[in-house]
């Protein structure tokens, strides 16, 4: 009689022991999605910071380069048509590229006040 109340008791044991896995599967799920809710916000925020602004700093590198090409035709030593194009066209990618700066600096600026 004892053995077989021992097989009794080691399945009960064994459902009980499967209930409680699933159970810790399930929580660990729950504590991931805990751990997540709390962690990856704090990591986003600097990361989209650090973005914006690296992404500012390319474009200020731009402008510049473009802003030096103006100034390298309007300082060419002759005027042919050619390079009043080249400055005209140099000049507005200057001013684009500038207002893309600014405008990721000001943008990661704001995410960082949040």
């Amino acid at each position: 009689m004892k053995f077989a109340q021992a097989v009794k008791a080691a399945k009960f044991v064994g459902a009980d022991a499967l209930k409680t896995a699933k159970a810790a599967k399930y929580l660990k799920v729950d504590h991931a999605k805990r751990f997540a809710q709390h962690v990856v916000p704090e990591v986003v925020r600097p990361a989209r910071i650090i973005w914006n602004q690296a992404i500012g700093g390319i474009f200020a590198l731009f402008a510049l380069l473009f802003f030096g090409n103006a100034f390298r035709y309007y300082d060419g030593k002759t005027a042919s048509p050619n390079n009043t194009v080249a400055l005209v066209f140099s000049i507005f990618l200057g001013a684009i590229m500038s207002y893309f700066g600014v405008v990721s600096f000001l943008r990661a600026r704001r995410i960082a006040r949040r």
